[in-house]
């Protein structure tokens, strides 16, 4: 069978085609430095690729929710640290309330200072990172205008003596993050772990009442009473010291995980760069190969287009 001149001739131009697109392919590789352009350039590295870009970015998820965690913690624990001067100041104050020469002045205004520690315990049991309550346990948002969840109560009786208490309205499931898949870990403890099983407010409210009685019940009764209740704040430092020990525990855990979820996705890096990085030298000589075989190619074309019957009559 005679293969006609249209035939040879399409086959040259679909060859020059080919050459021309296998350049600018190549050309696009080493402007781009990368070794596939499509995932159809070469699908088995593509999936590996996709693979790991996926990891990474599960690394990176991990990491932000512990950088958002290790925050939490670290604020948690400067607050109880606070807390802790609050409970010694108050200490010293019981102690100097066991001196029977402190007149009614030097009582009420101790009293005072204890009410002010007292509300500043309030705030800080309180606090706040942005718009999450930290001891609020897995509630750290969702209240009310004006309401948080610690509160002061009052409630007066019909003798006209106001009776006051701290109430908690957080949750009681302690507030935690996911860190890795399918493991989560808790920040710090709830509210009520933390403050009302302490029993901090009830022994400052006790202390404040006892103070303003000054000496109308038996006073050897209430030196035992302010005994104690300096007994009492001694136990409550040693717990929230104790809290404030396990959120310092918890916080070098996400240290620590953190350091290694970054040499992971540095070594995952490390491979995607290797698969999708070209190899600039090799294109560079497939380019220079290509190049000569496409002006053989282009030659070989116009040689033909210049054979006609008439140019030989």
């Amino acid at each position: 069978m005679r293969i006609g001149m249209n035939t040879k001739f399409g086959a040259f131009l679909a060859d020059l085609e080919r050459l021309s697109s296998e350049i600018n392919t190549s050309q696009l590789k080493i402007s781009s430095g990368r070794n596939f352009l499509r995932p159809s350039d070469d699908p088995p590295s593509a999936v590996v690729a996709l693979n790991y870009k996926q990891g990474i970015a599960r690394m990176e998820r991990f990491m932000r929710a512990i950088d958002e965690g290790y925050a939490f913690l670290k604020a948690q624990e400067a607050t109880l640290m606070n807390v802790e001067d609050l409970i010694s100041r108050a200490k010293i104050l019981a102690l100097q309330s066991a001196n029977a020469n402190q007149d009614l002045n030097a009582r009420k205004a101790t009293a005072e200072e204890i009410d002010h520690i007292l509300k500043s315990l309030l705030a800080l049991a309180n606090s706040q990172l942005g718009e999450k309550y930290l001891f609020g346990g897995q509630k750290t948002t969702g209240y009310k205008p004006g309401e948080a969840p610690f509160r002061l109560e009052r409630e007066t009786l019909p003798d006209g003596q106001i009776i006051e208490r701290i109430t908690y309205h957080g949750s009681v499931e302690d507030f935690e993050i996911g860190y890795d898949r399918d493991m989560k870990m808790s920040l710090g403890e709830s509210g009520q772990r933390i403050f009302m099983d302490s029993g901090i407010f009830e022994a400052l409210l006790s202390l404040k009442r006892t103070l303003l009685a000054n000496n109308e019940i038996n006073y050897e009764t209430e030196q035992y009473n302010i005994q104690e209740i300096i007994g009492k704040l001694d136990a409550v430092y040693n717990y929230i010291a104790g809290k404030r020990g396990k959120i310092g525990a918890q916080m070098a855990h996400l240290e620590t995980k953190k350091i290694l979820y970054e040499d992971f996705k540095a070594t995952i890096e490390s491979n995607l760069g290797q698969i999708e990085s070209a190899d600039l030298a090799k294109l560079a000589t497939k380019l220079q190969s290509l190049s000569i075989a496409y002006d053989a190619a282009l030659r070989a074309v116009a040689m033909f287009s210049d054979m006609n019957l008439a140019k030989y009559l």
